[in-house]
């Protein structure tokens, strides 16, 4: 069994997700055991796995194992359902309802966003107005948790439950400097016939990790894919368990020199103190791969899996039928990504090609988003350029585009690259470390651009956009191009493991 360990699944999910989705997909395709590991608690993790077209049996949440919920179907919880004294009054409302005993506010019920009335979570107060206790509900349909809050308002104590409400644990808090909740003790309530304790959810994570491999019949294949969180638990284990460090973003810090600078801090002990417990490295360019073997030579095997498995079979949309000037990226929206740089590129492009137009699909940090906005304002570029934010099926975007442009200046692999090139898209990106140069050629399927040459990124859109004979054959190269993408290539790359 190959077990992807991260911290969460979220309803806007980074490229680590996308790309840990892609995985589970690819082994059940070829009937390999294989899931997705989340630490978090997370009351609505089964509904947003169907979101993205998985299964229940393709996830295991620390959470979910220890209330034996993994497969738990359940049912619908209304208002109704709560079984509220009947001398109470409920509002109405379409988000939350206000419960009142006369003039009183007892308590509101939350609905679960995207549902019909679903509850979500309940917050009860005191005579004074403060809220004492959230009770969160599980959308399968039962109470899950009972956070306690403080006269200052933050949680002081948790308890978890099964669907049956008996407690399978306890979470304690206190104070920090700043007054915010500190996790101090977790309890694992009559675990295998005792009360088990953890000074810190990372510990409690390792401990459920080795027991996850144990019912499993140990032996198991562990990829660390989230950093911060995947990494120290996964080194933490005992049990027998087939270890690899997966690098899901660049190992040296963005501004330093790529090629020599220091190691990123979240990867310096894996890749040199703690290097031995490690059965393997995973990168997902063969660049990146031959510089982490040059930093810790033949000490341990370094792998490179491609991230995006693409099918390569994709149906063939000519770019007659496709919207004209439909110049696309897909990604996150940052300052590493150079997004401000790409408005400013584009606007140049649009006095030479009118009828182009960029859309931006995915989010960011909000102060950077409402920046870029700003500035596509001030371009005279408003309905031109267009914010689409996070978008799940992006099959019909693709089928629709004449060109992806990515102006980022460091990635460890841009997955949605890959997708655009398996939609026949052409593609204009810097060339930077890493992923681009293992999937675009130059006149084959799209334009390679010196990293920042801002003036050949202009000149080669421009180019293609007002030549339709070379949009349609570097659109044709992008189908034809995916061996190195593709879903069979990438099988086999895994099956090494």
């Amino acid at each position: 069994m190959f077990f992807f360990v991260n911290q969460y699944l979220l309803s806007n999910d980074s490229s680590i997700e996308h790309a840990e989705m892609k995985r589970l997909k690819l082994f059940k395709d070829h009937n390999a055991e294989a899931k997705l590991v989340t630490r978090n608690y997370d009351q609505i993790i089964h509904a947003t796995l169907q979101r993205f077209g998985l299964t229940d049996d393709q996830l295991v949440n620390m959470y979910d194992f220890f209330a034996g919920t993994t497969d738990y179907v359940g049912h619908d919880l209304h208002v109704s359902d709560l079984n509220l004294p009947i001398e109470y009054q409920v509002g109405t409302g379409n988000n939350y309802q206000e419960v009142k005993d006369g003039d009183r506010l007892v308590c509101i019920v939350y609905f679960t966003g995207g549902t019909v009335g679903l509850v979500n979570h309940v917050d009860w107060f005191d005579v004074a107005g403060n809220v004492t206790l959230r009770q969160q509900y599980d959308l399968r349909g039962f109470k899950a948790v009972d956070q306690f809050i403080g006269e200052d308002g933050q949680i002081s104590f948790e308890r978890y439950y099964r669907p049956d409400q008996t407690i399978y644990m306890e979470r304690y808090y206190v104070k920090s400097v700043q007054n915010t909740p500190i996790n101090s003790l977790n309890v694992l309530k009559n675990y295998q016939g005792h009360d088990r304790f953890f000074d810190s959810e990372e510990d409690l994570f390792a401990f459920f990790l080795d027991e996850l491999n144990k019912a499993n019949s140990e032996n198991n294949v562990f990829i660390a894919d989230r950093p911060a969180v995947a990494i120290q638990p996964v080194m933490d284990m005992q049990t027998a368990a087939k270890k690899y460090l997966w690098m899901a973003m660049n190992h040296v810090n963005d501004g330093n020199n790529l090629k020599n600078g220091p190691l990123n801090p979240m990867l310096q002990g894996p890749l040199t103190t703690d290097l031995d417990k490690w059965d393997g490295i995973i990168t997902m360019t063969e660049a990146q791969a031959e510089m982490i073997r040059k930093r810790i030579g033949d000490k341990k095997p370094v792998y490179a899996i491609n991230g995006v498995p693409v099918k390569s079979n994709n149906q063939r949309t000519d770019m007659k039928y496709r919207i004209a000037g439909q110049i696309i990226y897909v990604g996150r929206l940052g300052e590493d990504k150079q997004t401000g740089k790409l408005i400013e590129i584009f606007t140049r492009i649009h006095k030479k090609v009118p009828t182009a137009k960029l859309t931006l699909y995915g989010y960011g940090n909000p102060d950077d988003v409402n920046r870029y906005k700003k500035q596509v304002e001030d371009a005279g570029l408003t309905g031109i350029v267009v914010f689409a934010g996070y978008q799940v099926k992006l099959d019909p975007v693709y089928n629709t585009a004449q060109l992806f442009m990515d102006t980022s200046r460091i990635d460890a692999q841009p997955l949605a690259m890959g997708e655009a090139l398996s939609h026949g898209v052409p593609v204009v990106t810097y060339d930077y470390m890493y992923g681009p140069s293992e999937m675009v050629k130059s006149g084959i399927n799209g334009e390679l651009v010196p990293l920042n040459n801002a003036k050949k990124m202009e000149k080669a859109a421009v180019d293609i956009l007002t030549n339709p004979k070379l949009l349609q054959k570097l659109s044709t190269g992008a189908y034809d191009s995916l061996d190195n993408i593709s879903n069979l290539k990438t099988w086999k790359q895994w099956s090494r493991l």
